[in-house]
């Protein structure tokens, strides 16, 4: 074998990682350009639900006909059915295990609304409920509107025959409490109905995570530390 058959042939190695490492490149680089699109769309999101929660809250006497919009701050008044709450999780606040306080609240026309009160702490259902002080008599609340959506493919399913709730769904909890005339939305308070009372209201953040600048610069470093690389194992190979 000649000389330039060696050469050739020693060649070809290189050839074919350098056509590996451009396809790669290109993803890397595709990846976090879609990472700045997503970022972008997030953006906007976060503004538009920060506009809905900036406005007056709507009062709502009416929630079996009223279809307030999704993260939109309303304000009922009512009385709370505290014999009929339910717990949702478990769920942490600031690092420490509890469960989030689920009660309905019955209006003067009688039509009912779920409400998440907030957080209470409780390694068990039994110990978390002796944490919440329930609420007697008319009370004002201010919630953002939530409505029910798709259950997400990693998302648990409810239980209610074993009395096992991950999330709210109005429809469901209302036949388990024997409850008529359910709002098809639930609130979430945006702040405490007491300070330094169980549960914490306020602790449900309507506003979603937004690390996508941060997934794109991820991309893009692996792209840079990809060319590097193939650039000092070309000049190695020149040597």
């Amino acid at each position: 074998m000649s000389d330039a058959e060696l050469r050739e042939k020693g060649k070809r190695p290189y050839k074919g990682l350098a056509i590996i490492a451009i396809g790669v490149f290109f993803v890397l680089v595709g990846l976090g350009t879609w990472q700045l699109h997503r970022l972008a769309w997030k953006e906007g999101l976060i503004k538009e639900r920060q506009t809905k929660m900036a406005l007056p809250p709507l009062v709502i006497s009416s929630p079996l006909t009223s279809k307030p919009l999704q993260f939109r701050r309303v304000e009922i008044r009512g009385r709370f059915l505290n014999k009929k709450t339910i717990l949702i999780g478990p769920r942490s606040y600031r690092g420490a295990p509890g469960w989030h306080v689920v009660t309905p609240l019955e209006l003067s026309s009688g039509s009912i609304v779920l409400v998440n009160r907030g957080w209470v702490p409780g390694l068990s259902k039994g110990v978390a409920l002796k944490s919440i002080i329930p609420e007697f008599g008319d009370t004002r609340l201010v919630g953002i509107t939530r409505w029910p959506r798709r259950l997400g493919y990693f998302e648990p399913e409810n239980v209610p025959e074993e009395n096992q709730w991950f999330r709210i769904e109005p429809t469901t909890m209302a036949k388990k409490l024997s409850l008529k005339r359910v709002a098809a939305f639930w609130l979430t308070a945006v702040a405490p109905l007491k300070p330094s009372r169980f549960p914490i209201g306020g602790v449900v953040n309507p506003l979603p995570n937004n690390n996508h600048l941060s997934y794109a610069l991820t991309w893009f470093f692996m792209a840079f530390g990809l060319l590097l690389l193939s650039i000092a194992y070309w000049w190695q190979g020149r040597r």
